[in-house]
């Protein structure tokens, strides 16, 4: 089968000089494709080497987990519910004075107490919660191995080390609720684990992509993202203390 043949025209830049060569369909084709999927790999390489966006890969994937174990979680919800019927029955049964051998914190956490309410963590505010540049939570500048506390109730998900995070906790909250603690200098609690608000959970580092000690905080409600600064508007800023500065 005869191949119909193309002509390209080559003119140099520098000179006056031309040339010409003659392909035929499908060598065409083809050099054509691996130009193309040489433009998409070389693309896909300069994209996953920005810090940014390896950063979303990672809390991506973190929250892919953080689904996984709400799953599980849900399950268990519901078998406690089936235990707040027993206990209800069994309470029913008992005289008053017995009832007290029953605590109602050892059948679930309470909501109220699982609401953000205890700062993460002293400082200054140096980078806020931003989504046009996918910057989820706030970054909180102090020294090293200050402490890190939870902001409310809840069950460890998430206590390990990553790369570009560094040593991160997840804690579920059992609400909707999901706090973030990355880049720090350690980790005091283990996944799975029971906390309570205020509990000392980690140090504040510089672990991972960092450029200075910081906590990078986060708040997620149903699966989004919220600015931390609405639950705790009395952090102060950078921005704050350059225009106290400025001021004196």
């Amino acid at each position: 089968m005869k191949f119909k043949k193309y002509k390209i025209l080559f003119i140099s830049p520098f000179n006056d000089k031309t040339w010409q060569s003659e392909f035929n369909r499908p060598t065409l084709i083809a050099g054509l494709s691996v130009i193309a999927f040489s433009f998409i790999a070389s693309l896909s390489l300069i994209l996953l080497s920005i810090p940014i966006v390896k950063e979303y890969l990672q809390i991506t994937a973190i929250n892919n987990e953080i689904k996984q174990q709400k799953e599980i979680i849900d399950n268990i919800d519901k078998t406690l519910e089936d235990i707040g019927v027993m206990k209800s029955y069994i309470e029913s049964i008992i005289t008053s004075d017995d009832k007290d051998i029953i605590p109602d914190n050892n059948i679930r956490f309470m909501v109220t107490d699982n609401i953000p309410s205890t700062k993460p963590a002293s400082g200054i505010i140096s980078k806020e919660f931003d989504l046009n540049i996918l910057h989820f939570g706030i970054d909180i500048v102090n020294d090293e191995s200050t402490p890190i506390f939870a902001v409310a109730n809840g069950v460890v998900i998430y206590s390990d080390f990553s790369r570009e995070l560094g040593n991160g906790v997840v804690i579920d909250h059992q609400n909707g609720y999901y706090s973030h603690y990355y880049h720090n200098e350690e980790n005091f609690v283990k996944k799975n684990e029971k906390i309570d608000e205020g509990m000392l959970i980690a140090k504040l580092g510089n672990t991972g992509v960092s450029t200075g000690p910081h906590l990078h905080f986060e708040i997620w409600k149903d699966g989004q993202p919220i600015d931390p600064f609405t639950f705790f508007p009395d952090f102060s800023k950078k921005s704050d203390k350059f225009e106290e500065d400025s001021n004196e």
